[in-house]
């Protein structure tokens, strides 16, 4: 019972650190999100070629993220050529926007490699290459949605109350000049409920083109994230993002203490945020490991401990009986317990007919040693010959056997099978076997 119960108590713990692991990776699941086109760059020499080209370009586009929230250029000459740009959000700081393209570099080449057109979105930026010339063209074709799983009760009415926000942003991005194609804003959703949103297109689109983008983008997230609480669109032209909390930097700064709902797909909480889920989870399952790992040692010492004090128990008592137990003289003449019911049918032995029978376990009778204690030949009262295995105090074979006085010495003989050609009548009990044979 206590071993079942170890046993369930060691299980829990460990299907409680699988789970904070399994938490974990669902908290590194953010992004990048990387699109992949299908087209691999097989040609081994363009391969070099362009993988070089690539690579200076990216090397460029990394440090330009430190003066500029956007930049483009080209590399390389003919049909080594590739094009990129990036973008990072119009209230990012240049040294966040200097960090998160260079993690986006390093994303792009890992998620998509050996492709010759690839965008991955990071959380505050986005960086796009391609063998196409793209720049100043719109792309709405790709619009990928990530969105909040937890639904409104009423999605019939918030999604038109988001949609509105988005196309009032729209507007002022697109057609205000000095807005830098960039617009935020929040709004009363309820009483409880503000409703903050973000709005931004590349800064190689018309004022029209960044209209159709944002528009296309609005019309996306209300199809694919429909009722989402929270959600943003990722597009290589443009982006959008709506939540019910200030996710963005500048928003009013009460509602940054309004409860973040989770989500499996968003980011909701910025770096910061995820950084610190990070460190919390990390924490907890490093201390169930150390409280997992503890409980094992401690129990394998408890056994082992046990295992020791059941030896020496055993080794005492057998010197005991060796020498005599002079507080106890009748001990020899004390029956094992568990022999009622060999009572009841006359085939119960004594201890101290065993010794008479063996000549006190006489080294001349011994018929031969074995792993678990030594086997002796005995003679009963009726002229029955019996083969009588006296267990080393170290084995643990068979049953320990329990005298009726407590604290007695313990003694356990069983059967010895290779030492005998065959088995005629046994009897036992509690460990203790004696067998009538036929000597070889």
């Amino acid at each position: 019972m206590e071993h079942s119960t170890s046993f369930r108590q060691t299980l829990h713990l460990l299907l409680l650190s699988s789970f904070l692991f399994g938490v974990y990776d669902l908290a590194l699941a953010d992004p990048p999100y990387p699109l992949c086109s299908n087209n691999t760059d097989n040609n081994d020499s363009f391969n070099s070629s362009f993988q070089n080209s690539l690579e200076n370009l990216l090397v460029s586009l990394t440090s330009n993220a430190s003066v500029s929230k956007y930049y483009n250029l080209s590399y390389g000459i003919e049909a080594d050529k590739v094009y990129g740009q990036f973008m990072c959000l119009d209230y990012v700081q240049p040294d966040d926007c200097h960090g998160c393209i260079s993690v986006a570099s390093q994303a792009i080449v890992n998620l998509c490699p050996n492709k010759t057109e690839a965008v991955v979105w990071e959380e505050v930026c986005q960086l796009r290459y391609s063998n196409v010339n793209f720049l100043g063209q719109l792309n709405v074709q790709d619009n990928l949605c990530k969105d909040n799983l937890i639904n409104m009760s009423e999605p019939v009415k918030f999604q038109a109350f988001v949609e509105n926000k988005l196309r009032n942003l729209t507007e002022i991005a697109a057609f205000n000049s000095s807005a830098n194609m960039y617009a935020t804003g929040d709004e009363p959703y309820t009483v409880d409920n503000t409703l903050y949103a973000l709005v931004q297109c590349t800064l190689d689109l018309s004022p029209n083109e960044c209209n159709q983008c944002l528009e296309a983008a609005i019309k996306d997230v209300s199809s694919q994230c429909y009722g989402s609480r929270g959600a943003r669109l990722l597009s290589g032209s443009c982006y959008l993002r709506y939540e019910l909390y200030a996710f963005y930097e500048g928003a009013n700064a009460s509602s940054v203490s309004q409860q973040i709902q989770p989500t499996s797909t968003t980011r909701d909480g910025g770096n910061g945020k995820k950084i610190w889920l990070i460190v919390v989870l990390t924490i907890g399952s490093a201390f169930l490991l150390v409280v997992l790992m503890a409980s094992i040692v401690y129990r394998c010492a408890m056994k082992k401990g046990t295992r020791k004090g059941k030896d020496e128990i055993v080794r005492n008592h057998v010197q005991q009986h060796n020498n005599g137990d002079h507080e106890n003289p009748g001990f020899q003449d004390q029956y094992f317990e568990g022999l009622d019911e060999l009572k009841a049918n006359d085939s119960y032995i004594d201890l101290a007919t065993i010794h008479s029978a063996t000549d006190n376990f006489s080294d001349s009778n011994m018929l031969g040693q074995g792993g678990f204690g030594p086997v002796y030949k005995g003679v009963l009262a009726d002229g029955k010959e019996v083969a009588v295995k006296r267990l080393s105090s170290f084995s643990e074979q068979g049953e320990t056997v329990t005298l009726n006085q407590p604290q007695q010495p313990a003694f356990s003989v069983g059967r010895f099978a290779e030492h005998y050609q065959r088995f005629t009548q046994s009897c036992s009990a509690n460990g203790l076997s004696i067998s009538s044979v036929a000597p070889r």
